[in-house]
């Protein structure tokens, strides 16, 4: 009994102490999980607040970031205000005269520039002039022409784009011509040439007298002798619209014009004249095309008193020695129309538009012209030596691209120079006066 009583209690006690064991080990278990449990979810808050805290980070910097950028553009932004609003307000005090001085600096560089390209492209077409020139020349007929006087006008002319035609006022005989091509079958604008026409025709029909005044404008008038001098347009407008254009061209026929020579060189042109007048041709040879030749003869023509001959070369010697003279028709022209046109062409020379044609051991009375032909610049002078016994005519037609003087009186005063000795052996004292040589009788004062 005993021993049974003891057996269950012993078994009750182990039992008892496994339960308790057990439920201690429970709580145990359930102390840790709680406790790992917790711990997890510290770490995971401890995570999140590290990470909250992280982004929080982040985000204040980008924040900071964006607010930089936005306050860096709200400087730029003031920055350029201001800068626009200096700039206007520096503008506004910048005075009327430094901005019309900044203005015309401008200006004046590209004028500059501009004037640059034109040099360089008037340059580039000079020189294809000039050997154009050179190769018409080098094709010359030259048989029967005087080489003296063919090397003179060579001298003279330097390579310039140019023809020049020397010939004697008495005959007709031609003593050279330089570049053919040019003088005899290329007509060109007469330019202000055609103010001998004008001038010519004028005292013919008695409309005019040298010293007559004539009004050109509201306040200033002219007489023929300072016209031709100095080349006056609007003196002969006046006196073309006068006449009548018909007339200006009926004798511009007379003179020679719109025909050929006759020269005995080949394929000569005939020209042409205006069908109908304008304002502009008894000034500057509107609707004409006159060859060298054309302008040779004439002036030959007022030269000699009114004899047009057919201009020739002779070949031969034998044609040289048995030359005459052959008359084409004697012009309209009177010897006091003649005596009344030189003041005017003595005075171009001796104080006007020919200046550079002058020479110290005669007379020479001309006519100067300068005009843009089709493209290029025109210079005419055509004139004759001396006027009380005339020896020689030189015409002489350049043509180039450059602005300025006359180029062909320079080089009709070479050729003068050149040749005087062959034509005066004697010094004649050359008075200052427009009207040298002229008989005391009609010398008239120049208004």
């Amino acid at each position: 009994m005993k021993k049974t009583f003891r057996f269950v209690t012993t078994l009750s006690v182990v039992i008892l102490l496994a339960v308790c064991v057990g439920t201690s080990s429970q709580a145990q278990a359930k102390s840790k999980k709680a406790s790992a449990s917790k711990q997890k979810k510290a770490a995971v808050a401890n995570s999140k607040q590290k990470k909250a805290a992280v982004a929080k980070k982040s985000s204040g910097k980008k924040g900071k970031a964006v607010a930089s950028r936005s306050r860096s553009r709200r400087s730029r932004s003031r920055y350029t205000a201001t800068s626009k609003r200096q700039s206007r307000s520096a503008r506004s005090r910048l005075s009327k005269g430094s901005s019309s001085k900044l203005s015309r600096s401008a200006r004046r560089r590209r004028a500059r520039a501009l004037y640059l390209a034109r040099l360089r492209a008037m340059r580039a077409r000079d020189a294809a002039l000039r050997n154009l020139t050179n190769n018409y020349i080098e094709k010359d007929q030259v048989e029967g022409e005087d080489p003296e006087i063919r090397q003179a006008v060579l001298n003279a002319m330097s390579g310039r784009s140019a023809t020049v035609v020397v010939m004697d006022p008495n005959t007709g005989r031609i003593f050279t011509v330089v570049n053919q091509q040019m003088a005899l079958r290329s007509p060109v604008k007469p330019c202000s040439t055609v103010k001998m026409i004008v001038g010519l025709a004028a005292l013919n029909q008695k409309a005019i007298e040298p010293d007559e005044a004539v009004q050109i404008s509201r306040r200033s008038s002219m007489d023929l002798t300072y016209a031709l001098a100095k080349s006056n347009n609007p003196f002969f407008q006046v006196i073309g619209r006068s006449m009548g254009y018909d007339q200006v061209i009926k004798y511009a026929e007379n003179y020679g014009f719109g025909e050929k020579t006759g020269v005995n060189y080949a394929n000569e042109s005939e020209g042409f004249i205006p069908e109908e007048g304008t304002t502009l041709m008894p000034s500057h040879g509107d609707g004409f095309g006159v060859t060298a030749i054309q302008l040779s003869a004439f002036t030959a023509a007022i030269a000699n008193g009114g004899n047009l001959y057919v201009p020739r070369v002779p070949r031969t010697a034998e044609d040289a020695a048995e030359f005459k003279p052959e008359l084409k028709r004697k012009i309209e022209m009177s010897d006091e129309d003649r005596t009344k046109m030189m003041p005017g062409m003595i005075g171009a020379v001796n104080f006007g538009t020919a200046r550079p044609a002058a020479n110290p051991m005669f007379q020479v009375a001309g006519k100067t012209g300068t005009c843009t032909g089709n493209r290029d610049k025109l210079r005419l002078f055509t004139s004759f030596s001396s006027v009380e016994n005339p020896k020689v005519v030189v015409t002489v037609i350049t043509t180039d691209s450059k602005l300025g003087g006359n180029h062909a009186t320079a080089i009709a005063g070479k050729i003068y120079a050149s040749i005087a000795h062959r034509f005066f052996r004697e010094r004649v004292v050359v008075p200052v006066e427009a009207t040298a040589e002229i008989p005391a009788s009609v010398i008239k004062n120049i208004n």
